[in-house]
């Protein structure tokens, strides 16, 4: 069983969020809904959410007697190839949006999963990695794509030892494709001329 969480609600200011957000919902309801805003209401939507969250205060968390979901659950179909020192991935997934509420931590797990097979590959190396996004549509910004779902999953795995500037640099590009996917090149920092000349099409096609 699951030990029940003590809460207290503060009633009053729980009440004046939500009349908050009433009011922005039909100031939203209005706007010319193109994908920025939309995006855009996605965010403030969110920032509602947690403000509203705050009013409830747990007093103790909830303690489960069965163990948590182990990492090789909701895992990503990928693949990978490791040859020429530089280790490819093409993985069968979204690439979320910044600033928005959606949350991919199934990715996150998939790259840890990755970096747990390459354990070490890149250890207190200096890499580079370049990432193609893949989203069948014809106009979008690639500049709003979250990469720290990999990135994290890299060091929680301990491809890399660390994603600040001192380990990592990164190159970042978009395609419309059929389909959503992400293929990764990963590589000593040396070697950025011939990660950067590669040619992502060469690599996993589907029979």
């Amino acid at each position: 069983m699951l030990e029940k969480r003590i809460a207290t609600c503060d009633r009053q200011n729980f009440r004046k969020r939500l009349i908050e957000f009433e009011n922005a919902i039909k100031d939203f309801k209005q706007d010319d809904l193109n994908e920025s805003n939309i995006y855009q209401v996605l965010y403030r939507t969110e920032l509602f959410r947690n403000a509203i969250y705050k009013c409830i205060k747990l007093k103790r968390p909830m303690l489960p007697d069965y163990p948590l979901p182990g990492t090789e659950e909701g895992i990503s179909d990928y693949e990978d190839e490791y040859s020429d020192g530089i280790l490819k991935l093409k993985i069968y997934e979204l690439l979320p949006p910044v600033r928005t509420p959606y949350n991919n931590k199934r990715l996150e797990r998939t790259c840890q999963l990755i970096g747990e097979k390459y354990n070490g590959l890149f250890a207190n190396k200096e890499v580079i990695v370049r990432v193609q996004v893949s989203i069948p549509r014809d106009n979008w910004d690639i500049d709003n794509r979250d990469l720290r779902y990999i990135l994290n999953g890299f060091v929680y795995g301990g491809l890399i030892s660390d994603d600040n500037i001192n380990f990592v640099s990164y190159m970042l590009e978009g395609i419309n494709g059929k389909e959503n996917y992400i293929k990764i090149f990963i590589s000593e920092k040396r070697n950025i001329e011939k990660v950067s000349s590669l040619n992502p099409e060469e690599y996993f096609k589907k029979v």
